[in-house]
């Protein structure tokens, strides 16, 4: 300030010197302090208590709220999702239900589905670290590509970096499926293949604060990404797992649409690794939960 002060002064604009603060580091915006200095954001500490004690309220055993005090927490956790964007997915049941509140003069229960949620909200609020770096608006392009097929299992690239994973259960696959059988298992396995390319993005080194691009060929999978909750329990197993990594690392993932003769993980989820180099090959730790479903294959295999 002071040298804005005396730029001012050159160019023949008085200022009292003795009438201005220096620029603060910290500044408190929209209900978010903001730290321009190390480009980071957080909640006032007393506000985040807060926020936890009303979702420890709504979780109380057998109790029953107005109309009013949902939609108090359903927008106090919306403004809260601004700074956790990976949280928003688990505000829909909120809103639904206040959709089908009928008589809003009347007190209801929790639904079933708005109470899970707000268990992930609560685990979120009392582990994530409060101080975030201030997330960058455009995705980054890193080349992270993934496919899936029954015939084999699962293909990931990153870059010229490339993992292959074979199916190594379909009953694991199938178990609890519902509706139409071949859907429900790319669905799922498309699932798995974010979750593992999520992984190789860590071992190689994500920047905090950064948004990174898939590419996927499948429909489902693009509409999952951006909804982050689907119908089959599985998948929204998987995306917990998945959510909680992006929100600890503290980075984020949108879904881009590529053609399937365009995708350069397809020939990997066939088993098929020409055209892909040896040393390019990068070797991940399968999650504990998976490994009755899938294993990777390496080059010695």
């Amino acid at each position: 300030m002071t040298e804005v002060v005396a730029r001012s002064d050159k160019l023949g604009v008085k200022t009292n010197k003795e009438k201005y603060s220096p620029f603060l580091a910290k500044q408190k915006y929209v209900g978010f302090i903001w730290n321009g200095t190390d480009k980071t954001v957080r909640l006032p500490e007393e506000k985040l208590a807060k926020q936890i004690r009303q979702v420890q309220y709504f979780l109380e055993i057998g109790a029953s709220f107005s109309y009013g005090e949902v939609e108090i927490i359903a927008g106090r956790l919306n403004h809260v999702s601004y700074m956790l964007p990976q949280l928003r997915c688990y505000l829909c049941s909120l809103y639904r239900w206040l959709k089908d509140w009928v008589h809003k003069e009347r007190k209801c229960t929790i639904p079933k589905d708005a109470e899970e949620d707000l268990h992930t909200w609560l685990t979120t609020l009392n582990n994530f670290t409060h101080t975030r770096l201030i997330a960058r608006q455009e995705p980054t392009e890193i080349g992270w590509v993934g496919d899936a097929s029954t015939s084999y299992g699962i293909g990931v690239l990153i870059g010229r970096r490339w993992a292959q994973f074979r199916l190594r259960s379909m009953d694991e696959l199938d178990r609890d499926i519902e509706g139409e059988l071949e859907e429900e298992r790319i669905s799922r396995l498309e699932t798995v293949a974010v979750r593992l390319g999520l992984a190789m993005l860590l071992k190689l080194g994500a920047w905090k604060g950064k948004t990174f691009i898939v590419w996927t060929n499948n429909t489902t999978t693009e509409s999952v990404i951006l909804k982050r909750k689907s119908k089959d329990q599985f998948v929204n197993e998987e995306w917990k797992k998945i959510q909680k990594l992006l929100i600890e690392f503290e980075i984020n993932i949108v879904a881009k649409r590529v053609t399937s003769a365009e995708n350069r993980a397809d020939t990997l989820s066939r088993g098929i690794r020409l055209g892909h180099r040896r040393r390019d090959q990068l070797r991940i730790e399968v999650p504990r939960d998976l490994e009755l479903l899938i294993t990777q294959t390496t080059e010695e295999d």
